[in-house]
């Protein structure tokens, strides 16, 4: 845990900072029980602020649930903070950076309490979020609204994704000073390249870092605070901000977007530095993340030491959430000796009363704290016997809770059986690469496939299906290949599927004679019909194309290709793979049409992504 003595030190020395994020004003302010929750718990972080006699408020983005936030939030927004940021306290943190350079949008190009028309007692700092991003003509926030008129003051913003150079906001305050970065948010994809780019630089305070300004001061006295707005949580390679890419001089780091509430600091052993996620101040779906309880931080500076007090928030709606795994309890129900659908109602029934009951104790007695809960139980079945009428049920509960649409939520979960993971022959794979007339990708893939002896190496493609592909994405340079091909087999097998009808534990048996039966002849059939150029027409092609000195990919784009080219080399045969399992995502998603169905499609997509437990996309949560 971070150093406590930072309390202890002379008041005129500590630097005391309100931590807030993803405030999501404006969220559900239509609906007629709901649309307070947002602002009421916002006014309680600005008096929790008030009473806590900070130097500041710092807030990691998303402040405003939406883009283009309605009059509405927007007016009310303005109302709190002119009412709670506002007054004659002297404010006692002085700015020693260039501030034309840290903040976007502000008048006099000074943080607001320097100007001498606004009457400034805390001042608040924010970035902006995915909710609140620049965004229409003119690329401008909300945020640069409320950074135009004063009352915020508004950082870390980019203005060219092509590199990011992030400067800290250097902060003085008797003997603590704090170098404060922000870093808002950016496509988590777009931020990847960046930084594997090497595109983003941070300008470190102190003698060390490229701030002459601080020159007089040494480098080990800064305090580094840094917020940002990205994934946390692992979702791709792509698709979060690790936390070993920031720099190692850091001391916190606030990380927004991510609602579920993690607030105490955690320290990042591999450098160093600790990371604090306040959360969300309101839930803004009904997941379990979003069930923890709610709060915001007081943060205390001393020079280079930090204590992290939890405040939790008393006007936050009680929130109950619950997931039972429905085959878990299949014996206790006796769901298998029918009736499934009436045993499961009464269950579900008894269990959202309980549910009630329990969220009675997150009361707690605040005087604009919403009294009605939110209750969310989550049914995770495999049977669809089981099911029934959620909305008609909910209504049973329209009194008593504040979401009575969608009390009870039905996942699918689809078990499929365990098997061996296939692995790679490396034995075929030699015979393959030494093969004198494998000179091409698609010819290299084709001949491995012939040499292999494992069983079943595809379970949805043929291998010929695969090297076509392969060859209008390396000798083409045909962008849609993957889209096209894996769309025809992904409507092919639901077709077979349909027609068959098998039971779910012959499913992969029916997919396999699927496999055997369609031929390699009608999928180029389909790329004829289309226009498109196939692998047994290659040499025709590159007659004419060595002729005219002229690309394959000049002659053999099809329908809406945009001809990128895709990287030559081994690797070829790995991103055939990667490209075709999203478009098989996509594509089983958009032919769901009714639970049976869906179950087969599941099976489909299973094909590809190999044996484990997946709970269907219906949980949109």
């Amino acid at each position: 845990m971070a150093d406590s003595s930072a309390a202890e030190q002379d008041v005129e020395n500590v630097i005391r900072i309100m931590v807030a994020t993803d405030n999501h004003l404006g969220y559900g302010e239509k609906d007629a029980v709901r649309g307070e929750d947002s602002f009421t718990a916002f006014e309680e972080i600005l008096e929790l602020a008030v009473a806590e006699d900070v130097d500041m408020i710092l807030l990691g983005g998303d402040l405003f649930h939406d883009a283009v936030p309605s009059q509405n939030a927007m007016h009310k927004c303005i109302e709190l903070l002119r009412r709670y940021t506002f007054g004659d306290k002297l404010v006692s943190l002085e700015i020693v950076s260039d501030q034309a350079q840290c903040f976007h949008n502000a008048v006099n190009q000074t943080v607001n309490y320097e100007d001498p028309n606004l009457n400034i007692a805390i001042p608040v700092f924010s970035i902006h979020g995915n909710h609140d991003d620049p965004s229409g003509f003119g690329r401008l926030s909300s945020l640069d609204l409320l950074s135009t008129s004063g009352l915020i003051n508004y950082f870390g913003r980019w203005t060219d994704l092509t590199k990011l150079e992030i400067s800290p906001i250097l902060i003085r305050k008797g003997e603590s000073q704090l170098a404060l970065y922000g870093l808002s948010h950016i496509h988590d994809g777009r931020l990847a390249r960046l930084f594997k780019d090497f595109k983003v630089t941070f300008e470190r305070a102190g003698p060390g870092g490229d701030d002459a300004s601080t020159a007089d001061a040494a480098e080990d006295d800064w305090f580094h605070l840094m917020a940002v707005h990205q994934n946390r949580a692992d979702r791709g390679p792509k698709n979060y901000l690790p936390e070993e890419l920031l720099p190692d001089f850091l001391h916190l780091v606030v990380w927004g977007h991510e609602h579920d509430c993690r607030i105490e600091p955690e320290l990042n052993a591999k450098k160093g530095f600790y990371v604090s996620q306040p959360g969300s101040s309101v839930p803004t779906s009904l997941s379990e993340g979003e069930a923890k309880k709610k709060h915001v931080g007081l943060l205390e500076i001393y020079k280079t030491k930090f204590k992290l007090k939890e405040l939790p928030l008393q006007s936050v709606r009680p929130f109950v959430y619950d997931s039972i795994v429905l085959p878990d309890k299949a014996e206790e129900l006796g769901l298998n000796e029918g009736d499934a659908s009436t045993k499961v109602y009464k269950f579900a029934r008894e269990r959202v009363e309980s549910m009630i009951e329990k969220a009675k104790a997150q009361l707690t007695g605040h005087p604009k704290q919403p009294v009605l809960p939110l209750i969310r139980l989550r049914l995770l079945y495999t049977d669809e016997s089981c099911m029934f009428n959620t909305i008609r049920f909910s209504q049973m509960f329209s009194t008593r809770v504040a979401n009575a649409q969608d009390v009870v939520l039905f996942s699918k979960l689809v078990k499929r059986a365990k098997g061996e993971n296939v692995q790679l022959d490396k034995e075929a794979m030699r015979h393959a690469l030494e093969a004198e007339n494998a000179t091409r990708m698609d010819e290299l893939v084709e001949r491995y496939f012939e040499e292999t002896k494992t069983k079943n190496p595809l379970k949805l493609f043929h291998s010929k299906a695969l090297a076509e592909m392969t060859y209008r994405l390396v000798e083409c340079r045909d962008a849609n290949a993957a889209e096209n091909i894996v769309k025809f087999y992904t409507e092919k097998a639901v077709e077979h599927l349909m027609e068959t009808m098998p039971n779910d534990e012959n499913i992969d048996d029916e997919l396999q004679n699927f496999r055997e039966r369609f031929k390699h002849e009608d999928l180029l059939q389909m790329l004829d019909a289309r226009g498109v150029k196939t692998k047994d027409e290659s040499s025709v092609f590159a007659s004419k194309d060595d002729a005219n000195g002229s690309t394959a990919a000049a002659t053999s784009r099809g329908r809406g290709t945009r001809g990128r080219g895709a990287a030559r080399g081994r690797a070829a045969a790995t991103s055939a793979a990667t490209r075709a399992k999203p478009q098989l995502d996509a594509s089983v998603n958009n032919s769901r049409s009714s639970g049976r169905q869906q179950t087969l499609l599941s099976s489909v997509r299973g094909a590809r992504n190999g044996p484990s437990y997946v709970i269907s996309d219906s949980d949109s949560d």
